[in-house]
């Protein structure tokens, strides 16, 4: 799934890429209100993003809303990405204070089509089908 490295010793090539996005923590029974986040890193295996919000908590999926040309780069880099409704699905593996007593540093790991089920990734999203059926 996602290797533990350390900073010096990563499996991917870090590029600094700093953009306004939004994201949503992921339950299966509850989706989150989209939050926005400055991303501040990414990689073939996750990415690093800032939020002045309370975090999600460690080991969460979130659903990250990347612009569509990173969507295109990572697709390329790495064709198993679960992208679902134009966003990637990650786990969340390592938070940090940012700015001390403003934000917090929020490390996700992109989930792979190995490491979780197409009837999971369904269940996720259940509440929003069901939202969206509603309207």
């Amino acid at each position: 799934m996602c290797p533990e490295l350390s900073d010096d010793n990563r499996e991917f090539l870090r590029i600094d890429y700093s953009t306004i996005l939004n994201y949503k923590t992921v339950k299966a029974d509850k989706i989150s209100n989209r939050k926005e986040i400055l991303i501040k890193n990414i990689s073939a295996n996750g990415l690093l993003f800032r939020t002045p919000n309370l975090p999600p908590a460690l080991s969460s999926v979130v659903w990250v809303d990347l612009d569509e040309k990173m969507r295109n780069i990572c697709s390329e880099i790495e064709e198993d990405l679960i992208i679902h409704n134009g966003a990637v699905l990650g786990k969340v593996v390592r938070l940090a204070e940012g700015e001390p007593g403003k934000s917090y540093d929020v490390g996700v790991c992109f989930l792979r089509k190995k490491d979780i089920t197409q009837e999971e990734i369904q269940e996720f999203f259940v509440e929003e089908k069901e939202a969206k059926q509603k309207r």
